[in-house]
């Protein structure tokens, strides 16, 4: 048998996406002793090996968790031929469209995996890694900054549109209000946390990137959201960006709204031994906020 530490370890799972697969998809079931504590069999490891492969050659892990590890081998051999939604041949197809500024044809190539996808999966496994070789190809002067922009706009028009269609305000439902501060103008990784959220039936709140903590406060004040998401992506983050934050913490700190921070600036600030213990919490990932909102669903 095995522990969850050496499961993680074997898979390349983190404990919160092996958790989050087990409760949402109900891919194994685990035994647990009196105290509770998980452990694994050696089929589940190797249902879980499978699963990982599978997930990262770009299914949607809500497709295939319910399989044997049988079906899952007799899957992944049926799924050896080439086909356009795979990440690699999607990110091929959409820089080839984009250095002849066929932007339409990247929009079409997106719209076509996410019928694939369930959004977790579209977000981590597809926008993710395209926005980030995007990015690296500008830096690599392979694109220029239009192509660059064009690109970030439509993927911004898909998950917006997206965000709008899972969309169900309810006062039933909990709430999070999307945002960075002043300082931060990258606004990616709140836009995916925003479709993530709405895909559990959150409220979503979305007011943007660059904005004054006094704004982010009067619409908290106004909207209510149990939870404010703040992206801070710039490392180190500028010195108005931290000012901005300590009121943003100030407010928090006097309010039952809650603080997510996340993206390598937020990390940055987060290893300071000052600001440990402070009333927010550290989102590393966006499987780790998938988890934490499922946690957070749970409580409203």
């Amino acid at each position: 048998m095995y522990s969850i530490k050496a499961i993680t370890s074997l898979t390349g799972l983190t404990a919160e996406t092996l958790r989050a697969w087990e409760r949402r998809y109900d891919c194994i079931s685990p035994k647990r002793n009196d105290s509770g504590r998980r452990s694994y069999s050696q089929a589940d490891l190797e249902k879980l090996k499978l699963l990982v492969k599978l997930t990262r050659e770009g299914h949607a892990i809500s497709k295939i968790a319910h399989l044997t590890c049988e079906q899952l081998r007799e899957f992944q051999n049926q799924s050896a031929d080439t086909n356009d939604t795979q990440p690699s041949n999607l990110f091929n197809q959409i820089i080839d469209a984009l250095r002849q500024y066929r932007i339409e044809r990247c929009e079409q190539l997106l719209k076509r995996a996410l019928l694939v996808y369930e959004p977790l999966d579209y977000a981590r496994d597809v926008l993710l890694p395209a926005l980030h070789s995007v990015g690296q190809l500008w830096h690599e002067e392979k694109i220029n900054i239009a192509q660059e922009h064009m690109f970030s706009s439509c993927v911004k028009r898909i998950v917006l549109t997206m965000v709008n269609n899972l969309h169900r305000p309810s006062k039933h439902n909990p709430s999070m209000l999307f945002a960075t501060p002043s300082g931060e103008p990258h606004e990616f990784g709140i836009l995916l946390g925003c479709l993530v959220a709405a895909a559990q039936q959150y409220t979503c709140y979305y007011v943007g990137a660059d904005l004054p903590s006094k704004d982010i406060i009067d619409a908290s004040r106004h909207l209510k959201p149990d939870v404010i998401v703040i992206g801070m992506v710039k490392n180190p983050p500028e010195l108005q960006t931290l000012l901005e934050l300590d009121r943003l913490l100030d407010f928090a700190r006097t309010s039952e709204t809650k603080i997510w921070l996340a993206g390598a600036g937020a990390e940055q600030w987060h290893q300071s031994p000052k600001n440990k213990g402070t009333c927010c919490e550290l989102i590393s990932d966006i499987d780790q906020f998938h988890a934490k909102a499922q946690q957070q669903h749970l409580l409203k």
